[in-house]
């Protein structure tokens, strides 16, 4: 058994001190090694940094040699104690659905940010003692051996199981076919737990339906609400965690946000907890896990954590075909559509992680994803005359792959869908998948055959649809992020990062829009590292977008194919 205790004296500093307690087992050394990275975020992570003090002690409290082997292994001399104690504190001032935070009013604990594991001992038992304040509740999905003793089978389970300590957790649950789903919510919120229990069993359910059964016996949403804008989300085996803000209108104006991303973590419980590619089947803490099927693991999951709302009779179409336009209007404003493919593009997420990156460098996993996704679906369902649907392939994954306890390929996902859809869904791995070449023209030709249009629409960005650059507003100030090659602003000289400071001579930055609107040709004033510059602009037409209606039609072919996509 490995022993973790967890304590802290002044959380308004946010160090948690830890000690962990491993028995000696004749080894003349142990190595202590602290994870590189965290599932569920395919980059390199540095966690060692917020370690301030680190030392090994035997049983009788006598300092033991040890020394750093690299920037997150540690080697301990046994010099024949019965037990190695090891004592250090952690920094956590983040707060995010993946970090670890600690202040006067919570304890928030990613193990997988903190915890070491002993090199060769990470299938024994690991229990966690939290010296926390009595009247403190403890969300989190491990077994509880006591008030504040938490019960890990193995570091594996231990760091995908994140915990909140409060005694400002509101607490409901629902239940799904047998499966126990707890809602804990932290933050100075009131949760209508019955509207929130409504839609929840609706998504759950439908998802349940879709794979067979769920792969654990309860399962935890964790929510972190902020009093400031916020939305992220990390998907574990039997939780998630998902930070939204602010707490002024998360139940109201950003409630679809809060469903939307919840479907989505709920949706990994299958895809990449149990279905997991052969890279991943066994993770590797200590380097990268290098996989090209990033546009399944995120891109099936954004599209059907999205397709279960509307499925599930929680979205409305309106809602829904939002999602999708939302992810072709992205997929059309990103330019390294042309550069690195979605496949290419999953595998560099290790290289410079989920930031925008050098400009159109490369694509997102979870839009390009979703819609080769969308595309796959829509032609699996043509070509089998409404009979299977990519649904199949992700089930299929599921019974062949994650419930035989082994991961799948490439070439399996391939081989799935072509049994179900045919020799033609290879075009689409061809083209969009692997390749570069433009998404409209395969959209144009298939979503015709199930009732969808794709229609022209103007970029609500003036900056980009008249000069083809766009503004982003960081620190009051507003800076240039993307420039459309051969734009008339890229021609005259305009630059990413270059800020904006006038139009037409006034610092009124914030009237663009009606100033613009007003003249046919524009001064503009840039502020870069060295020197400003002017720039007069003509008016054009750039980053055009689209967006997908649905056609009323009576054609029967039309109306069953729809409706086999739709579940309706």
């Amino acid at each position: 058994m490995i022993q973790y205790n967890f304590s802290y004296n002044n959380p308004h500093r946010h160090f948690i001190d830890i000690e962990i307690i491993v028995e000696v087992n004749n080894e003349k050394e142990l190595f202590f090694q602290l994870p590189a990275w965290r599932p569920g975020r395919y980059e390199l992570a540095n966690f060692s940094k917020n370690i301030q003090k680190w030392n090994a002690f035997n049983e009788q409290g006598e300092k033991l040699f040890s020394r750093k082997v690299n920037r997150n292994k540690w080697c301990v001399k046994t010099n024949n104690s019965k037990k190695v104690i090891v004592k250090y504190n952690y920094f956590s001032n983040i707060l995010d659905a993946g970090s670890t935070y600690l202040d006067e009013k919570q304890l928030y604990v990613n193990p997988i940010n903190c915890c070491f594991y002993i090199i060769d001992r990470v299938e024994e038992e690991h229990h966690l003692t939290l010296n926390i304040p009595k009247n403190y509740k403890i969300a989190c999905s491990l077994k509880k051996k006591s008030n504040n003793i938490l019960i890990a089978n193995s570091f594996d389970e231990l760091v995908e199981s994140p915990f909140i300590c409060s005694n400002d957790i509101k607490h409901d649950k629902y239940e799904v076919q047998g499966t126990l789903f707890h809602l804990w919510f932290q933050g100075d919120c009131n949760p209508p737990f019955k509207k929130i229990k409504k839609n929840f069993l609706a998504f759950t359910e439908e998802q349940i339906n879709c794979f067979g059964n769920f792969p654990e016996k309860e399962y935890h949403f964790l929510f972190q609400i902020t009093p400031y804008k916020s939305y992220h989300g990390v998907e574990h085996t039997k939780s998630t965690v998902i930070l939204l803000g602010s707490e002024r209108d998360v139940f109201e104006n950003r409630y679809y946000d809060l469903l939307g991303i919840s479907s989505h973590e709920l949706y990994h419980t299958w895809n990449i907890k149990s279905i997991k590619p052969v890279e991943m089947y066994k993770y590797d803490y200590t380097k990268e896990n290098y996989s090209k099927l990033g546009y399944v693991t995120e891109g099936a999951t954004t599209y059907f954590g999205d397709l279960m709302l509307y499925r599930s009779g929680v979205f409305n179409w309106t809602q829904f075909i939002n999602t999708q336009n939302e992810n072709l209007k992205r997929h059309l404003e990103n330019h390294g559509r042309y550069n690195l493919s979605v496949s290419d593009s999953s595998f560099d997420t290790w290289i410079d992680g989920y930031q925008l990156g050098i400009p159109n460098r490369k694509t997102s996993i979870y839009t390009e994803g979703a819609l080769c996704m969308f595309m796959l679906d829509v032609l699996i369902i043509i070509n089998s005359n409404a009979k299977f649907s990519l649904n199949n392939v992700m089930k299929d994954l599921y019974v062949q792959y994650a419930l035989k306890n082994k991961g799948y390929t490439e070439k399996d996902f391939i081989s799935l869908c072509v049994k179900y859809g045919g020799d033609d869904v290879l075009d689409i791995f061809k083209k969009h998948i692997h390749g570069i070449e433009d998404y409209i023209s395969t959209f144009e030709n298939i979503l015709p055959k199930i009732g969808l249009e794709i229609i022209d629409k103007d970029n609500p960005s003036i900056t980009a649809s008249l000069f083809g650059f766009f503004l982003v507003k960081r620190n009051n100030k507003y800076i240039v992020s993307k420039v459309l090659l051969n734009s008339v602003s890229d021609k005259a000289g305009i630059a990413v990062e270059d800020e904006l400071v006038e139009i037409n001579k006034s610092k009124n930055i914030n009237n663009l829009k009606s100033i613009i609107s007003d003249s046919t040709e524009v001064k503009l004033t840039f502020k870069r590292l060295f020197d400003t510059k002017e720039f007069n602009l003509k008016k054009s037409k750039y980053y055009i977008l689209k967006e997908i209606k649905k056609i009323n039609t009576n054609d029967p072919k039309i109306n069953l194919l729809r409706n086999f996509w739709l579940n309706k």
